[in-house]
């Protein structure tokens, strides 16, 4: 990969894992949105990934990969995997987990946890879940510190790792929850609760290369669902989430089980879309920007 096809990715995560002097898709995209329906806007910062979009008598901020659809709560609620699930486990099928604080942490974050050791709490997952299950950190996108765990002895590494302050990955939440035996994934992009698009993070033919996110495999890609039938479902499966509480701008992950099971596995309040674009193309994503600056207008 050369420097500049090394950048466009790291432009990719999240500014406060890397920042780059170079606009990342979502704001590329979002311009473009602009432009076609004649929207005055202004780029900021050297990384130009701060877009401004003018109205007539408002401003709204762009910054990296969020929009202002949000209350900050909204964006917490989505950002933190153990809330999310603690709200929404009633409406939507979800997979069952158990958040456990780092015991090494200020006492006031656990004062409610009985697990008082790293010990304890390999004992508690391992007596309230089977094998294999996955651990991964309570915050954070693109599949960095997900772990499936097979053993008790790996799921100690785990821990360990998510529970590492020297590491980048570092959260003081573990999250253990139920493996899904998962044949087909989709992320499934809202814009105050409507369904913009959906696409299928195929991983057909894709070879594995220790990031259990999908579209991580080597050769995995994102493939735009065109099907009104399988639109409808994701629409009638989503919309519990909705009902309960609006959410502004989302990206749903969304896995079908061997068993045709469908399950929520999270929600992204601030999703990336290089992927889609790269494989699929900018269309809709460009139609979905015009669907936000139609509604802040």
């Amino acid at each position: 990969m050369d420097l500049l096809a090394l950048l466009g990715k790291l432009a990719e995560y999240p500014a406060k894992m890397v920042r780059v002097s170079i606009m990342n898709t979502n704001l590329k995209v979002l311009i473009k949105a602009c432009q076609r329906m004649g929207v005055d806007y202004k780029i900021y910062h050297k990384d130009r990934n701060m877009v401004e979009v003018l109205g007539k008598n408002n401003s709204y901020l762009f910054i990296n990969f969020t929009t202002p659809l949000h209350s900050h709560g909204v964006a917490r609620l989505c950002e933190d995997k153990d809330y999310f699930y603690s709200f929404f486990k009633d409406v939507i099928n979800m997979p069952r987990s158990r958040a456990f604080v780092n015991p090494h942490t200020d006492p006031k974050y656990f004062q409610g946890q009985k697990e008082k050791t790293i010990a304890e709490i390999l004992t508690s997952i391992s007596k309230e879940f089977q094998y294999p299950l996955i651990v991964k950190r309570n915050s954070g996108t693109t599949g960095n510190n997900v772990f499936k765990v097979n053993s008790k002895s790996e799921l100690k590494e785990a821990i360990e790792a998510i529970f590492n302050i020297n590491s980048k990955d570092f959260d003081r939440i573990a999250i253990a929850q139920d493996y899904l035996r998962i044949r087909t994934e989709y992320r499934a992009v809202y814009v105050n609760g409507e369904l913009s698009f959906a696409y299928e993070k195929s991983i057909r033919g894709a070879k594995f290369q220790g990031n259990l996110s999908p579209l991580h495999w080597e050769g995995a890609k994102a493939i735009l669902i065109e099907d009104g039938t399988l639109l409808a479902q994701i629409k009638q499966f989503c919309a519990p989430i909705f009902v309960k509480k609006m959410i502004g701008f989302c990206g749903l992950d969304i896995a079908i089980d061997e068993n045709n099971q469908w399950w929520l596995i999270e929600a992204n309040s601030s999703p990336a879309f290089a992927h889609i674009v790269a494989d699929g193309g900018e269309d809709k994503v460009i139609e979905m920007y015009e669907g936000i600056l139609t509604l802040l207008s």
